[in-house]
């Protein structure tokens, strides 16, 4: 399990974010300050791709997503970014984290896994409001990659990497890990883990 924001939040994190703020709101924020819906339909039959221990594999979503509504959040979805979820949809529900990547620049290659606001039973917007100020309480949910602490199913808690250039974007690519992940965390290039109440379904059924 990643370590939570909630309970160390070194300086350095805090300035990086600061500065990132404004990459994102360039990227996510401007002209996109309220997404149309909140939800979509659970599909049960749809996948997208995810990274684990160094390999491409595919997770199918079989329920929607659940986010903590104890945690005061503006976004219509009621998910929040910057503080973790008091309680679970089930027992023992932090078992297993997905890591949600999202670039903080233009044009990563490769091209996220989901595009803004696309993954299916994902929420459609999110307040980021306790991370990057007033201006992003309720926006679409940035395009992003996926990387899972293992080959599990059930749900999973999610936190959020954000990832600052194209040189740390590319070696988390191309390590597929959250050894890979955390590499980058370490040398400066990719900001997190940041907790968020909002927890997804979904099961890896293939490689």
């Amino acid at each position: 399990m990643g370590s939570r924001f909630s309970q160390r939040r070194p300086r350095a994190f805090a300035a990086g974010l600061g500065i990132a703020s404004l990459a994102l709101s360039s990227l996510v924020l401007a002209g996109a300050t309220f997404a149309a819906s909140s939800t979509i339909q659970p599909v049960s039959g749809a996948t997208t791709p995810a990274w684990t221990n160094g390999t491409t594999v595919t997770v199918q979503y079989a329920q929607n997503f659940f986010c903590d509504t104890s945690v005061p959040a503006t976004a219509a979805s009621g998910c929040e970014v910057g503080t973790a979820a008091n309680v679970g949809p089930v027992a023992n529900a932090d078992r297993s984290t997905l890591y949600v990547l999202v670039p903080l620049f233009a044009h990563p290659d490769p091209a996220p896994m989901c595009a803004v606001a696309s993954c299916p039973n994902h929420p459609l917007d999110v307040d980021l409001s306790r991370v990057f100020g007033a201006g992003a309480i309720n926006v679409p949910l940035p395009a992003h990659s996926h990387i899972l602490d293992g080959p599990a199913g059930g749900w999973w808690d999610v936190q959020i990497v954000a990832v600052t250039n194209q040189t740390a974007w590319a070696a988390i690519a191309a390590g597929k890990s959250q050894a890979a992940m955390e590499a980058q965390i370490t040398a400066g290039g990719a900001l997190g883990p940041i907790p968020t109440n909002l927890y997804l379904f979904f099961n890896v059924v293939g490689h």
